[in-house]
């Protein structure tokens, strides 16, 4: 039997960037790869004309959109139809809400509550009570993470909708720190569509 490679963690996509499962990368030989599910698919991966298959935990980023040729038990069967390109990693945005703060870091030290409303491995949209400014550099603490990160992000722009939500960009992330943040969004948009 082949053992299991935990640093080849992947999560499962539907065409619509729904999160429909994960699995851990067992064996390769060109395009043809063999997964096994580490959760229990929302939907038949055999009934779906392509999935999309994503690298979590991985500083190299591997992606492809392909067939489920076969399933057996818990293993199935992938072959890979093209390369995904790594911006739908770093743009696909998941809503997720929690409380945190953002520290600034250079002027006056003090906390600013904020409350995220969606996460990518790009950036974060925070509400935000203060105002904040285009180009303010702040460090924010992602309490999603597992351990809690404290990662830098740059303001882009206030967001329309008028209730002083802002876009953010990270900075300087290390690729550790960007592949925590990934294994976070794919595995709480996993759970919370299957709960």
């Amino acid at each position: 039997m082949n053992r299991r490679q935990p640093e080849k963690k992947f999560i499962i996509l539907d065409d619509n960037q729904q999160t429909l499962a994960s699995a851990i990368l067992m064996e390769q030989q060109g395009q043809r790869k063999i997964f096994e599910l580490t959760s229990t698919p929302s939907i038949d991966l055999l009934s779906l004309p392509a999935i999309n298959i994503l690298s979590l935990n991985s500083t190299e980023f591997m992606a492809w959109r392909g067939k489920v040729e076969r399933l057996r038990g818990d293993q199935f069967y992938f072959w890979a139809e093209d390369r995904i390109d790594e911006r739908l990693r770093r743009h696909l945005r998941i809503p997720m809400s929690f409380q945190t703060y953002l520290y600034p870091v250079s002027g006056v030290l003090f906390r600013l509550p904020v409350v995220s409303k969606d996460i990518s491995c790009g950036g974060i949209a925070i509400y935000s009570m203060e105002p904040l400014l285009t180009d303010q550099v702040f460090e924010i603490a992602l309490p999603c993470t597992e351990p809690p990160l404290l990662v830098r992000l740059k303001v882009l722009r206030p967001l329309p909708s008028g209730s002083n939500l802002y876009s953010c960009q990270f900075v300087d992330l290390l690729p550790a720190e960007e592949a925590m943040i990934q294994e976070c969004i794919f595995e709480y948009d996993l759970h919370h569509h299957s709960a």
